[in-house]
């Protein structure tokens, strides 16, 4: 498995337990210009008073937004999604009334953007509740291209506050690797986060990394399959 790692250009924020700052995530995006992409995980980002504003920073930073979930809202942060044309892709739970006034902006804004996945709720009996899903027997010879493991090279996710966490099966959130600290490449090029990729390229564990803990590497180590990294060898991205 092959994946170019010249810059990183995407990266994932988990704003599962709290929203951004936002005064920090504007020094962050400052020290960070090759940053270019960036996912929200969680519906707490749109409890950040200062959304809307946050939205126009970043197109006027020339950085494409996607929302992992979003869920009750207010219409300014709704019109937000629309006006400065930087958000991609939502999902967003099935609400009648918010698709109908998104649809209603992306008609005044005429923007085909951002792109709606629309989350329907299905009732379940207990005896059909779906469990939290295991990796303890991942199938790597059919999968590989989708363990999360990728993310760490392809989008690192780090907390909503900073901390880099890798990828969104990482069982450890204290890494005392702050990307809104340090700037991006700064983060990723901390040792910590260094030996965890030096770890996925080569198979050998190195104790002090959280990914030994992870049963998704443990299934890479079992099948004796490891990912290859490269860097692209001409300018274009």
């Amino acid at each position: 498995m092959f994946i170019n790692v010249e810059n990183i250009h995407n990266v994932a924020i988990t704003t599962t337990e709290k929203p951004v700052d936002f005064a920090r995530f504007q020094k962050f995006i400052e020290k960070s210009p090759f940053v270019r992409r960036v996912a929200f995980i969680g519906r707490a980002i749109f409890d950040m008073p200062e959304f809307p504003e946050m939205v126009k920073f970043c197109a006027v930073n020339n950085i494409y937004l996607i929302f992992g979930e979003v869920g009750e809202t207010s219409t300014q942060n709704l019109r937000a999604l629309v006006e400065y044309r930087n958000v991609l892709f939502i999902n967003i739970h099935e609400d009648k009334h918010n698709v109908k006034l998104l649809n209603e902006y992306k008609q005044e804004f005429n923007s085909e953007l951002p792109n709606i996945n629309i989350i329907i709720h299905e009732k379940h009996t207990p005896q059909e509740e779906i469990s939290e899903t295991s990796y303890a027997f991942y199938n790597l010879a059919d999968d590989i291209k989708n363990i999360p493991c990728l993310n760490l090279i392809a989008e690192p996710m780090m907390n909503y506050n900073g901390d880099m966490l890798g990828c969104w099966q990482n069982p450890d959130k204290d890494h005392k690797i702050n990307a809104f600290d340090l700037g991006m490449d700064a983060a990723l090029n901390a040792r910590e986060f260094k030996n965890m990729i030096k770890m996925l390229k080569t198979g050998k564990i190195i104790k002090s990394c959280p990914c030994t803990r992870c049963p998704v590497f443990a299934s890479l180590v079992w099948s004796n399959q490891t990912i290859d990294v490269i860097k692209k060898v001409s300018g274009n991205n």
